[in-house]
């Protein structure tokens, strides 16, 4: 039986950098939308049953893929981004997660900044899996960006997802 290895932290920021820098994914999913439509449109001529459904499915796969990388990307740039630059706040960050749906493992955790707590959830890890404790981190936050662009930890890099934010305690 084969086991996963996992990527040390150098690898992560390796793809996460490769990914969000290099890679031409926006030109991939222009191209992939654009197959999307000529598929549609080849359906609504196409008179042979089966062309027709594998016309709709190649359409259907072709726009999910488009939609996706869209929706990734910023997030994937932000990250590259905050790999080499931004503001790194060091803490500990106590994570939990919960791994009871196997298809849907929840991420979360929470790291004291000053007299805040940022309250943060994750998205899936890239090439690691996160275990719940106490981790020594760095918090690195982007300029004029809401929310953490990413968490490094010595075992990984953790991306939060827009459900993040911070919380102000009162003070007496």
């Amino acid at each position: 039986m084969k086991t996963k290895q996992e990527w040390s932290l150098k690898q992560q920021i390796h793809y996460v950098r490769q990914f969000g820098e290099y890679w031409p994914l926006k030109k991939a999913a222009i191209v992939l939308a654009l197959v999307s439509v000529a598929a549609i449109y080849a359906f609504n001529i196409a008179s042979h049953e089966q062309l027709k459904v594998f016309l709709l499915f190649v359409a259907g796969v072709c726009g999910l893929l488009a939609f996706a990388i869209l929706t990734h990307l910023p997030q994937l740039k932000r990250a590259a981004r905050a790999t080499r630059t931004g503001r790194r706040v060091q803490g500990i960050l106590h994570l939990t997660v919960d791994r009871s749906d196997s298809e849907n493992i929840m991420i979360v955790g929470s790291l004291q900044e000053g007299s805040a707590t940022w309250q943060l959830h994750f998205g899936k890890p890239m090439g690691w899996a996160p275990q719940s404790g106490e981790w020594p981190c760095h918090l690195v936050m982007l300029a004029d960006d809401p929310i953490p662009a990413l968490v490094e930890l010595n075992q990984g890099l953790l991306f939060p997802t827009s459900k993040s934010h911070k919380v102000f305690s009162r003070s007496a």
